[in-house]
């Protein structure tokens, strides 16, 4: 039976860097089972020479590729909307890094990937056939007669052709950015992750698709913040929910269209 002593005990226990972070993440790992609440001592060596060291190194990096990116961001000032990048560059690569983790469990496991992930041959289908370049679709109104008969040919060219001039400019920028973040990224990544070297072609499929996750993570994050700034929006609008700063976005649009444009 335990005294009032050994309880005392257990309200005094301060859990260390450690086994907080790990409380605080718990629900991204791979369980064995679950009442499996402890830290492992693969866990603790994860986050003591791999976890710790990447997102230490890959700060400054990735700020300076968020202000590469997204300039307007650099000349925020405003205590909150800093606190906001702070935080979005603490938290890229936190995710990924434990999800690549359970990654490298499975294949020591044996675990097949393509039962544990649904979507696996789409995703392969998709990540083993990247995105190619735009090509003008000279078939743009066949859904309309109407407006295609009364174009010419070389009117429908141009047209098609300016169309896809347009996209091209929108893939090339998409792919730029894209590219200069796995630059940064993925060589941190790797110098402190030996283990993915000996990725089997499965796992090479998840990580492909974790990875560009990530990216789309950063980029909607660093694009709200751009809007934020470039449409004057509030300090204290920095943290609201989705729908809440919809339509306080909108609100401030208009308001800046109507100013900036007196004669529409």
């Amino acid at each position: 039976m335990m005294n009032e002593d050994e309880f005392d005990d257990d309200d005094d226990y301060k859990m260390s860097e450690v086994e907080e972070w790990y409380d605080n993440n718990f629900m991204y790992f791979n369980k064995k089972d679950s009442f499996d609440f402890g830290v492992s001592l693969e866990v603790t060596h994860f986050y003591e020479t791999i976890y710790r060291p990447v997102m230490t190194e890959l700060a400054k990096p990735i700020r300076q590729l968020m202000y590469s990116q997204y300039p307007i961001i650099e000349t925020e000032f405003r205590p909150l909307v800093l606190k906001h990048i702070d935080w979005i560059i603490s938290k890229t690569g936190h995710r990924f890094l434990i999800f690549i983790f359970n990654l490298v469990q499975d294949q020591e496991n044996g675990i097949n990937l393509k039962e544990k992930y649904p979507k696996f041959e789409e995703w392969r289908s998709f990540y083993a056939n990247p995105p190619e370049p735009p090509v003008p679709n000279y078939n743009l109104f066949d859904y309309n007669l109407k407006i295609k008969e009364s174009l010419t040919e070389e009117q429908l060219k141009e047209i098609a052709e300016e169309s896809c001039a347009a996209q091209m400019k929108k893939y090339v920028i998409n792919e730029k950015l894209k590219t200069e973040f796995y630059n940064v990224f993925q060589p941190i990544v790797f110098k402190h992750f030996p283990a993915l070297q000996d990725f089997d072609t499965d796992s090479w499929i998840i990580y492909s698709v974790d990875i560009r996750e990530e990216y789309e993570d950063f980029k909607f994050r660093c694009q709200h913040v751009d809007s934020f700034i470039e449409y004057e929006m509030d300090e204290e609008d920095i943290d609201l929910n989705y729908k809440d700063y919809h339509v306080k976005f909108t609100i401030k649009f208009r308001e800046i269209w109507e100013r900036d444009h007196p004669a529409v």
